[in-house]
């Protein structure tokens, strides 16, 4: 049970942070030694953490229903190229990406990299545009950006939040837009992984054990929102390129120590 608590947390964590929920959760139990716990556990903490985000926003949501606003159907459209890509190419994504034995020196590989980009635009950002602002073509850049969080290390939430700040989006903005966009993607991704524990079953994982997966990283993800959304305000996102940095440092260098 401590390492389903473990996994839950560092996936409520992560999966908001600019610092990849993909790479944490796939270097975890490597470093550790231990057993991944399968397709169901990460589908429950997948749907955890997407019901943070309906809970955290759902205001949010029911205004732009209400308002029939065109940045609801920006949202929609900008989760069209990862759900794509994703649907596609998932199980080359996950032999070649995730399962493979340079799996870790790509995540390695992934933080850096991304940190720079990270950076970079974060430092040159005019920060002058709010949400309300967003339009088709910041839609279409934010939304093709996405499907580069496929590649481990590159996260969800930092790449569309550097997307964000390239267009002139401020910080909390681009975040609060990343997380928007975030909820029917993360939603429909565990519910895809759900839905294919039908037809192939994983009676290794209890049904306790998704609960709380569920319940752990839902909570944990609702106090990183709230967190990350008021730090934004008053802070750049340097801290997280130096945490990414040394992240990746240690797992290449722990890579190679193995090999």
């Amino acid at each position: 049970m401590l390492i389903v608590l473990l996994l839950s947390v560092i996936q409520g964590i992560s999966e908001f942070l600019p610092i990849s929920s993909s790479a944490h959760l796939l270097i975890t139990p490597w470093a550790l030694n231990v057993s991944e716990l399968g397709l169901s556990f990460d589908a429950a903490i997948h749907i955890g953490t997407s019901l943070a985000l309906l809970i955290f926003f759902y205001k949010d949501f029911w205004r732009l229903w209400k308002e029939r606003s065109p940045l609801l159907y920006y949202i929609v459209l900008a989760t069209i190229p990862a759900a794509l890509i994703g649907f596609v190419g998932d199980k080359w994504i996950e032999s070649t990406l995730h399962q493979s034995s340079v799996a870790p020196l790509i995540v390695g590989i992934g933080m850096i990299l991304f940190s720079f980009l990270l950076l970079y635009v974060d430092n040159i950002a005019k920060l002058n545009r709010d949400s309300k602002g967003i339009g088709l073509k910041d839609t279409l850049i934010i939304g093709f950006a996405q499907a580069l969080a496929l590649i481990p290390g590159t996260s969800r939430s930092g790449i569309t939040m550097t997307a964000g700040l390239w267009r002139g989006l401020k910080r909390e903005d681009a975040a609060r837009f990343s997380f928007l966009l975030a909820a029917p993607i993360s939603l429909g991704a565990g519910l895809y992984k759900a839905f294919g524990l039908i037809s192939n079953p994983e009676p290794t994982v209890s049904m306790l054990q998704v609960g709380v997966g569920i319940v752990a990283s839902g909570l944990v993800g609702l106090a990183v929102i709230k967190w990350l959304l008021k730090y934004l305000g008053t802070h750049n996102l340097r801290l997280f390129v130096v945490y990414r940095i040394a992240f990746g440092v240690l797992v290449i260098a722990l890579w190679a120590w193995r090999q």
